[in-house]
């Protein structure tokens, strides 16, 4: 009896400890996963939409989906990345002057409640690239 408690334990404990590497392989692989393909995010925690308006001075963007509009902020924390999955080319990180009206992001806020509220800290954006700039790494101005 006291053996199956052990194993009981051991048992529990290996199921929580793969399910925290899970979460964490996914946050360090992130960037790889196209938009709209993240497993448990896109468009449950994530929302998915274009590009409406840019406010450079205020860091902010504003995203019109097909259920509304968010804004999210962009912070010092808020990581970038450059899905380049459907030009065939590795996708890369970017900055704030990669994002252009009518681009297609996919947007998880930092707060889980930003989606409900529709706007808060952006955690990550990845905008889609659908053509390539003039050298690889360069981002164009």
């Amino acid at each position: 009896m006291k053996l199956k408690r052990i194993m009981g334990v051991v048992a529990t404990g290996v199921w929580l400890w793969s399910g925290m590497l899970s979460a964490h392989g996914q946050k360090a692989t992130e960037m790889f996963i196209p938009i709209g393909q993240s497993p448990g995010l896109s468009n449950k925690v994530s929302i998915i939409g274009t590009i409406e308006t840019i406010d450079p001075r205020g860091h902010t963007i504003t995203i019109a989906g097909p259920s509304g509009s968010w804004s999210a902020t962009i912070t010092g924390r808020t990581k970038i990345w450059l899905d380049k999955s459907k030009l065939r080319l590795p996708n890369q990180k970017g900055s704030f002057a990669d994002l252009r009206k009518g681009l297609l992001v996919e947007v998880k806020y930092e707060d889980p409640e930003g989606r409900s509220k529709a706007t808060g800290s952006a955690d990550w954006i990845k905008v889609e690239m659908t053509e390539p700039s003039a050298k690889a790494g360069e981002t164009r101005q």
